[in-house]
């Protein structure tokens, strides 16, 4: 089916990197790099939520999400060959394996790697029931996007099961749990970013310059093994319409305090596990370490790395080794997304940043395994843009 090699649609790939906003962009969509501890425990989270569907929240963002991302790439001359190699082909590029599109009109897709399959693995180990919930709905997203249809797509075999590969049976009706998100209605004004504290040791700019100019993108098997942990390039959209409509359904349930700590929680995880990963890897030898001289310098490191993986501009205001740390962020991209798709909220929406600015202080400043240093800091966001404030301020302090 494949009349383009990824070779061939490198162009169409190409990153753009937005210096001013720290943001990363694919086939015009904003991206963000995060690991397979972060995506695999998300879904997790969200899946294993009572009385809220977090399959459908799950499959039904990848679905809206890709049917547009994927279009994106198409080019004015491109016949349907070409449009399904890019549907193939953008998914291994951004990280989450491989997908075989030969046999779509037999109503069947195969995938012999995936993130979602060795994160899960990784973290939870097998489990009989299949795993690939976002596959499903990239498919999904997939054949809208080339052929205009609505489907249904369901994952029949699963290597999280020991199967050789996923299969995915696809239905020629509309899937009957498939959410409709809100448009896009408000654009945010940022404000420049403001007095930042720095390291004297640490050179944020060139850290950040480094990263930017890794190449990140899939392998020969469609996966991103980078900084000690396997990354994947996912669409903002996806986070935001996932994490919010997941947050919106709890809240429908009277489980919204619930709902806002599983995602925090998810954040830490963020910042404790993948931040060690990145921390133990031979790039972080290689660029970070020699500018490490006392532990608060890590801070400084691996916040510069994160503006560099798309999550916006945000920086250490203040710190105190061991005792306390204020961040800020002035274009976060869970803000932003609320504030533009949902309008204003009456609390602050930065799950992920808020456990991640906790995480770190637990990765570098407590002693012990992970599971010891989980919870010996907490974060409190104190203002949102979301919510009208310029920034986002993230206040950290011992538990």
């Amino acid at each position: 089916m494949s009349v383009l090699s990824r070779s061939d649609l490198g162009e169409r790939f190409a990153l753009q990197y937005q210096e001013a906003e720290n943001r990363r962009v694919i086939c015009g969509k904003d991206i963000v790099l995060h690991c397979h501890h972060y995506n695999s425990r998300l879904q997790h989270a969200m899946e294993n939520a009572a009385n809220v569907d977090g399959k459908s929240i799950f499959r039904s963002a990848a679905a809206y999400v890709f049917a547009d991302h994927i279009e994106r790439a198409f080019k004015e001359d491109d016949g349907t060959a070409e449009h399904w190699a890019v549907a193939q082909h953008l998914y291994a590029h951004l990280g989450y394996g491989l997908l075989d599109f030969s046999r779509v009109d037999d109503d069947l897709v195969t995938a012999p790697t995936g993130h979602f399959v060795d994160g899960w693995l990784s973290i939870y180990g097998p489990r009989e029931q299949p795993v690939c919930t976002f596959a499903e709905g990239y498919i999904q997203g997939s054949i809208k996007a080339v052929t205009g249809e609505s489907v249904t797509v369901r994952e029949e075999a699963c290597m999280i099961d020991d199967q050789e590969t996923c299969r995915f049976r696809i239905s020629r009706n509309p899937d009957p749990s498939c959410i409709e998100f809100p448009a896009t209605t408000f654009k945010v004004t940022l404000k420049a970013e403001g007095d930042a504290a720095r390291s004297e040791n640490v050179d944020e700019g060139a850290i950040m310059k480094a990263v930017v100019g890794i190449p990140i993108e899939g392998d020969v098997d469609g996966l991103i093994p980078k900084f000690g942990v396997y990354l994947a390039c996912t669409p903002v959209d996806f986070y935001n319409l996932a994490t919010f409509t997941f947050i919106h359904r709890m809240h429908e349930q009277n489980l919204h305090a619930t709902a806002r700590n599983l995602l925090t929680f998810c954040g830490e995880i963020c910042g404790t596990t993948t931040f060690q990963g990145i921390m133990s890897s031979p790039e972080w030898a290689a660029l970070v370490a020699p500018m490490i001289k006392t532990p608060a310098d890590n801070v400084f490191a691996l916040v510069a790395m994160s503006r560099a993986f798309g999550w916006g501009t945000w920086y250490v205001k203040e710190q105190t080794p061991a005792e306390s740390l204020d961040m800020r962020s002035t274009s976060g991209y869970e803000a932003l997304g609320y504030r533009e798709r949902f309008g204003p909220a009456a609390d602050p929406q930065c799950f992920m940043l808020n456990g991640v600015s906790a995480g770190m202080m637990e990765l570098i400043y407590s002693p012990g395994t992970i599971a010891d240093r989980m919870g010996t800091f907490l974060s409190d966001e104190k203002n949102c843009i979301c919510c009208a404030e310029d920034s986002c301020d993230f206040e950290v302090y011992p538990a």
